[in-house]
């Protein structure tokens, strides 16, 4: 804790110029603020994380995460009163954003339903264009902040899914926590008979209902809740003789064993699409289970997968990560 040390972002090549800019507004802000950032909660402090997301399409989201501590409403209230000024009225006004978002959270990380969103300024969503589908984007949504990189990688999966017209797709969100807004499925309908997704998140399912019809794409459908409770449940009773491909893009946690078991007990599912963010982390566990043979002590009875093909992918720019997708068939 002691270690944590702030410095300027620009000499980082890999961050836009206009979250720069959006940076260096809000450091200026808290600079004249009489309230405290917030790096340690015990140690006080308000002004905690500031994310900016902007699209390819001109559009900037702002989103400030705020600790209250022990301010009352009328206090809060006149925080964000003074930062909405800043942006919209004053020297911030130069970011043009598009929406402006306040959350107030006594946690490191929280989703809206535990402490919602609150705009302040500007539109509630910015839209991103993949593939020449159009995205509704939430302050909570996750996308992959390399646009180009993600149209490559998800024609990868289309073509490696290798599917003909009376394919079934599986998108399963894993239960991260995080919208995907099915945005795999969604890019991939148009090859598809069928796109099934799975997502914990029912802003996200809203957000991927909406971009569905948005987009014209009738052949979709959405389940909300954890995969490990609603996968299960879908694929034993799965009776459907058309071609059934998975893909799964679960965080650096990978796969909950459930999901494992459910993915592996399918005698459906021939083909199978990891997309891992961390390859050396808990994707290999997963990747041991779902290819070793049958072990009825695991609940693992179904035909093994074997690891067919591996492609990295430069998601992540002037750093060392990549993103890997692994193709498992059987």
């Amino acid at each position: 804790a002691r270690n944590i040390v702030c410095v300027k972002a620009n000499h980082v090549e890999n961050i836009p110029p206009k979250h720069k800019q959006v940076a260096q507004c809000y450091e200026e802000f808290i600079r004249c603020s009489p309230l405290d950032p917030c790096i340690l909660f015990h140690e006080g402090g308000h002004w905690r994380e500031l994310v900016v997301r902007t699209t390819s399409c001109g559009h900037t989201m702002a989103i400030v995460t705020f600790h209250p501590q022990e301010l009352g409403q009328e206090a809060l209230a006149t925080q964000k009163a003074l930062l909405k000024e800043f942006f919209v009225c004053g020297p911030g006004t130069v970011c043009a954003l598009t929406s402006l978002y306040f959350q107030e959270s006594t946690m490191t990380r929280c989703s809206h339903e535990q402490s919602p969103f609150q705009l302040l300024h500007g539109e509630p969503h910015i839209f991103e264009e993949v593939l020449g589908l159009k995205f509704r984007i939430s302050p909570d949504a996750f996308f992959q902040v390399n646009t180009g990189g993600a149209e490559v990688l998800y024609q990868a999966v289309g073509e490696l899914s290798q599917a003909g017209g009376d394919t079934v797709l599986l998108d399963i969100c894993c239960g991260t926590g995080e919208q995907w807004l099915c945005a795999i499925g969604l890019s991939l309908a148009h090859q598809m008979s069928k796109i099934i997704g799975i997502e914990v998140v029912e802003k996200a399912i809203e957000d991927a209902r909406w971009n569905a019809a948005f987009n014209g794409i009738s052949n979709c459908e959405f389940h909300s809740g954890k995969a490990e409770a609603v996968l299960p449940q879908l694929l034993s009773s799965w009776e459907d003789a058309r071609p059934l491909v998975a893909v799964v893009n679960p965080s650096r946690a990978g796969l909950h064993y459930r999901v494992v078991q459910a993915i592996r007990n399918c005698k459906s599912i021939r083909r199978l699409l990891y997309i891992s963010c961390k390859p050396e982390g808990e994707a290999m566990r997963n990747l041991l289970e779902l290819c070793c043979p049958p072990d009825p002590g695991k609940k693992l009875a179904g035909e093994p997968f074997a690891p067919t093909l591996a492609i990295p992918f430069d998601m992540f720019p002037h750093t060392v990560h990549c993103e890997l997708v692994l193709l498992l068939t059987r």
